[in-house]
């Protein structure tokens, strides 16, 4: 068997194992992991998004907010009769498939089928990745469109009009799942026009890409129409000035910030930064509040140029050294959680992404001398990233574009380093080189490592109390009551308190309340309903806006009896409704009312 054909079965070899642990971690962990069944943030949106469009509803009631090809592909799987499980397996063969083409794309630029597997398996053993195609999220659908992007791009030059049509349709797709690539447009232009494809094939490609995103601007125009600020040519989506706010603002570390008068809950935090613009400037529309956010970011920069330079190489460190860091998920924290299984079992996954960035970014000026100008897809698909991060702010998810195409580039990176050493110093044999190079790539990520944690830099202590949160909120979603106050009493340990912990201790309290009320024990019932009622004041004191504490709080006020004080909170909570012009709201304690007369 000749090295070509035995490198080829180690590759499926390597696909094969790798899937099938991905399933059996997931099958493991389906009915102890929380976090596996109740989707939280952008993923329960994604998911409420998703039963809409497998319902019908293709045009939402706001121009879309974020990336708007995974919703459809959800509402897709809905549609056909799919659930979250069928969701997860997809996205591992969607990971799957990306590891594939990584090979094949890394076996054409390397000559060899070796550099294509290296490729593979770099990108299989990392972590973010393998995390999140169990998770209602839209990195999976990223990663493979990326991949096959590059993918199409390598045959490009002498290709059939076919191919090149393809190719303009991924590229919207790649565009369509993360529209911060859009910058990448241009430079596919540029690309195009400097290796002499010529204005047809560059218009063909260019042309069919711009075609496929209009549905979304399209799509924007329809949703608004009915908007008090009118219809608005929104051509992807209409959030940047607010991302963009979040990452450069007073008080900002590289990281998300939440905005004063803005929530953090996805949910509404839209619609907020919307009502904060109109209180502020007394115009509407969705156009006008992502440009007030930009602006308040920007004046905050040009403002404060120490800071924002400062700022800037905060984000820089945050880019290749963040491995623990989590806006919405944290990696680090459920793996080392004793409640359920490992996520991701072992090997799969171990590999955090800044340990191969730097041998990626020595392949990418490896390949570029090679190559020149052929090579500019790939150097813009590495470098779009650290743009998004530089200009916005920091997320893992943010910077995971990066991961195929740094996975692909590493190896490259590491065997010239290895080469020039094994020159240096005469190694005997090839096997001396690749253990040399083996070793010599633990070396950056163990120092970047190092300096982190010596300088408490990406530290999981200050993220532990909002695990403990999801944790308890993806616990009561899925109706384990006990769990998710074991939970919440220990993210209040751990010393975070707002009104939404608050809130959600009581609802579990009313919950193991009604538990003990079904089970004849009547005393313990009692118990848990005072202790939610203090609860229910405590949110209200820290947020008095919170409609439907005011809500709960009347009803358990009634249901134990304690009439006089259900009316004062009712007072409290109609007079709240009224103030935020909730209707729907306002109609359900007037039902109360009548109840309480």
């Amino acid at each position: 068997m000749d090295a070509s054909r035995r490198l080829t079965r180690a590759l499926w070899v390597l696909l094969a194992i790798d899937l099938l642990l991905q399933v059996w971690g997931l099958q493991r962990g389906w009915n102890l992991n929380p976090n596996l069944q109740a989707p939280v943030g952008d993923a329960s949106t994604y998911w409420s998004w998703s039963e809409e469009i497998a319902d019908g509803q293709l045009v939402g009631e706001t121009p879309f907010l974020s990336a708007p090809l995974y919703p459809y592909f959800l509402g897709l799987v809905r549609a056909l009769g799919g659930g979250l499980l069928t969701v997860f397996a997809l996205q591992l063969l969607l990971r799957s498939l990306t590891a594939y083409f990584l090979a094949r794309i890394g076996g054409r630029l390397g000559g060899h089928l070796g550099y294509g597997l290296a490729a593979a398996a770099v990108f299989l053993c990392l972590s973010e990745p393998a995390f999140y195609a169990t998770r209602v999220l839209n990195v999976s659908l990223q990663l493979f469109t990326v991949v096959v992007l590059l993918y199409l791009c390598m045959g490009l030059r002498h290709a059939e009009p076919k191919r090149q049509l393809v190719c303009g349709v991924v590229l919207a797709l790649t565009i369509l799942s993360n529209p911060s690539l859009l910058i990448v447009l241009p430079v596919f232009a540029l690309w195009l026009g400097l290796r002499g494809s010529g204005m047809a094939q560059t218009a063909l490609v260019v042309g069919t890409c711009v075609m496929c995103l209009l549905p979304a601007t399209i799509h924007n125009y329809l949703a608004t129409k009915d908007s008090p600020g009118g219809s608005e040519f929104i051509f992807l989506s209409a959030q940047a000035g607010v991302t963009f706010s979040h990452g450069n603002a007073p008080g900002a570390n590289g990281t998300y910030q939440p905005l004063e008068g803005v929530s953090a809950n996805r949910d509404r935090q839209n619609q907020d930064a919307y009502d904060h613009v109109f209180a502020a400037t007394g115009e509407q529309g969705w156009s006008h509040t992502s440009s007030y956010f930009l602006s308040q970011g920007l004046d905050y920069l040009l403002g404060n140029p120490g800071e924002a330079i400062a700022l800037e190489f905060q984000k820089l460190r945050w880019f290749f050294a963040g491995d623990r860091y989590g806006d919405l998920y944290n990696i680090s924290l459920e793996n080392a959680d004793d409640s359920f299984p490992r996520p991701i079992p072992l090997p799969s996954g171990f590999l955090p992404l800044p340990w191969i960035l730097p041998w990626a970014f020595l392949g990418l000026w490896i390949l570029w001398r090679r190559q020149g100008r052929d090579f500019l897809p790939f150097a813009a698909l590495l470098l779009a990233p650290l743009v998004v991060v530089l200009v916005f702010w920091f997320s893992p998810r943010y910077r995971l574009p990066i991961a195929p195409v740094a996975a692909l580039l590493a190896p490259f990176g590491v065997a010239w380093m290895a080469q020039k050493l094994g020159q240096r110093f005469s190694f005997p044999t090839p096997k001396g080189t690749l253990t040399t190079g083996a070793l010599l790539a633990l070396v950056p990520g163990a120092l970047i490592t190092t300096w982190s944690r010596a300088t408490d830099f990406d530290s999981v202590e200050g993220l532990a109390a909002r695990y403990e949160l999801h944790n308890g909120l993806n616990a009561l979603e899925l109706n384990q009551a006990e769990e998710s106050l074991r939970r919440f009493r220990r993210a209040l340990e751990l010393g975070h308190e707002d009104a939404v912990l608050h809130e959600s201790m009581a609802e579990a309290l009313v919950r193991i309340g009604s538990q003990f009320d079904q089970a004849g024990q009547r005393q313990e019932a009692d118990a848990s309903y005072v202790e939610a009622i203090e609860e229910y004041r405590k949110a209200l004191a820290i947020n008095p806006r919170r409609l439907d504490a005011h809500y709960s709080l009347t009803s358990v006020l009634q249901y134990v009896g304690r009439i006089p004080e259900a009316k004062q909170a009712l007072d409290v909570g109609i007079a709240e409704a009224q103030r935020q012009q909730n209707e729907q709201v306002l109609a359900r304690f007037r039902q109360l009312e009548q109840k309480l007369r």
